[in-house]
Formats: C-alpha cells, structure tokens, sequence
C-alpha cells in the first residue's frame, strides 16, 4: 500500500479503537459483545499495518537524519508500541496484577487504557501537523475501502482465532475479556475503586440511609433497621473494568422494596444511588427489582474496602455501577440517562 493509504487507515483503525474502547466500558450484558470483537479485530489489523509503517518511518528518518525533530515522532511510536503490546498481552495471557509504586495492583489492562489515553494527545498533534493534502476519495474511494475492508478482515480473523486459542492458553474468559478471580471468597476477591474515589471506614452505629427525593413518605433508616430487611440472596458477578470478573452470593435489602415503603410519586422516572465519598450512579426506576442494598457478600459481613455497611449490586452492569458506602438512595424525575456514561467522580 501507498504511503497515504497506510497512514489513513491506522488514521481510521484508531479512531475505531478509540471509540470501541470506551465503548466496551459501557457494556455489562452478552448483546453488547460485538463491542469487543470490532475492538480485537481493529487491534489486530493494526498490528498488520506495522510491516508498513515501519518502512515508511525509516525512510522518513533516512531522508531527514535524526535530530530534536525526531524525539516527538519517537514518543508518538513508543506509545503506539506499547498500546498494541499491552493489548497484546493482555489479549494472550494478562493473568495476574503488576506492583506499581504508588498505585497498587495494576492489571494489563489497565495498563493498556492508560497507555491507549495517553496516546491521544500526541497522536492528535500529529494528525494536525502532518496530515497529507487529500480528497475525500482518499476515504472513500472503493479502492480505499477494499484495503481497509481487508486489513479489518484480517485483524477480525486473527482475533477470532486468538479467542479460540485462549482458552489453551488460560483460564477461560467473559465476553468482556476479563478473567475469574477469587469466586466464591467473600471478601478475599479483589477490592479497587473507580478513579480517585477512597476507602470509607465508617462506623456502624454512625451510618444512617436516606431514601428520599419524588417520594411520600422518606426513609432513614440505621444500621440495624437495614439489617432487619435483609432478606434477599442472590448470585451475581461483578465484573470489573480493570479485566477480572468475581462470581458471589450477596445478601441484603432488595431496593425495590425501600422504593416500596417510601412510595415514589407519579412522574417518577429514575432512582440516584450515592455513595459517602458523593460518588454515585444512576438507574432507571424500573430497574429497581435487580438492584440490592448488600450487607454480606459470601456469609461475610462486607469488608470496608467492599463497601461496609451497604454496597449496590447492580447484576448485568460494570462494576462501576457497584456502588460502595451507600448513605442515600434519591427518587427522582428525571431520565436515567441524565448522567455521564462513565463517571467523573
């Protein structure tokens, strides 16, 4: 292929990886996994055009020799490397967490969005500098089409053979490409929390729940009061955008029937779960019936890392959607969709 041709497809691989990336996020449910195989393949399909840009790298850099020029380029390589490495990795092995100073247990995954973040703002400077003079048909051209359909058919085929493979490789995956790990342990499976949102010790006695917002009759209720209503058990898996998933049996106080006792006024639309730390996430009301107010997780009183007194279980959702520390559950008139799709907390 062409220079240009070359260029403009990594151009429009990475655009769709970027988009599907976030997007995988998004999805808790199996309908939503062609997410993740338009991801792989894309990933892959890249990593075909390697082979060509490397060639039309060097001979950038033997026409123009190295210099201060170079460094921003060589960064620009360097992260691109180490996204589609990690991705790799991920994609073949990804078992197990890495020490980080300061950080903890980080997965390959987690390492891969980092990295792929931290791709986008040089990757954008770069397109902005050195985008090549070209017409539309520079995409739309069939022959165009023809290369990028069959670069993503190979990256599609790659990736569906991986998939394949991966279970000889490793323990067997979601759809979300995240492992099992510590199934039925209680509070032994893993604990981390979205972006900068921290741990809460909170004292039992100092707790209290709050169901109020479109409601008749508001509730506060203390800790032995949610106690005494919970009386549901259920298996659900938490599935965790850092790339593990844990399977428990939680045990607590089925939302819809707080919602019930506080009863929700017409108009009603969506109930805002909120955590101590003021993170919180938004839910349809009439997806109240799968949520539950956990106390136990596995016959354990839950841990303070998992969320001590009442954490969410939202089954078919991220683990973001989990929320931790629950202190109030707001009734509201509003859309479930009015919030961000990923939280900024």
């Amino acid at each position: 292929m062409s220079a240009r041709a070359v260029n403009l497809a990594i151009f429009a691989l990475l655009l769709i990886e970027l988009a599907s990336g976030l997007g995988s996020f998004l999805v808790g449910s199996p309908d939503g996994r062609w997410v993740f195989w338009l991801h792989g393949a894309g990933g892959l399909s890249l990593v075909l055009l390697i082979g060509w840009k490397w060639r039309i790298v060097a001979r950038s850099f033997a026409r123009r020799g190295t210099g201060l020029w170079s460094f921003a380029p060589a960064l620009l390589g360097a992260l691109f490397l180490g996204v589609l490495l990690s991705g790799l990795w991920w994609a073949a092995a990804g078992r197990g967490a890495l020490p980080v100073p300061f950080y903890g247990d980080m997965r390959p995954l987690v390492l891969h969005t980092i990295l792929a973040l931290a791709l986008v703002p040089p990757f954008a400077l770069h397109v902005l500098l050195r985008w090549p003079g070209t017409r539309a048909a520079g995409f739309a051209s069939r022959r165009a089409a023809l290369r990028l359909l069959a670069v993503g058919a190979g990256g599609l085929a790659l990736s569906r053979g991986l998939a394949a493979a991966a279970p000889h490789i490793g323990p067997d995956r979601r759809f979300t490409g995240s492992r099992e790990e510590a199934s039925f342990t209680g509070n032994a499976h893993p604990v981390t929390n979205w972006l900068s949102d921290s741990r809460q010790r909170i004292a039992p006695e100092r707790w209290r729940l709050v169901v109020d917002g479109a409601v008749r009759a508001p509730l506060a209720l203390d800790y032995d009061g949610i106690l005494a209503l919970a009386a549901d058990a259920r298996r659900a898996t938490l599935d965790c955008t850092g790339g593990w998933y844990t399977v428990q049996e939680w045990s607590g106080a089925p939302l819809a029937g707080l919602l019930a006792r506080a009863e929700p006024l017409p108009g009603a639309r969506s109930v805002r779960v909120v955590s101590a730390t003021g993170y919180d996430r938004r839910f349809g009301l009439g997806d109240a019936s799968r949520l539950l107010l956990a106390t136990a997780v596995g016959g354990e009183r839950l841990s303070a890392g998992h969320g001590f007194p009442v954490r969410l279980v939202a089954p078919g959702r991220r683990g973001y959607h989990w929320v931790k520390w629950v202190v109030r559950v707001e009734v509201s008139a509003l859309p479930a969709w009015r919030q961000s799709p990923l939280p900024t907390q």
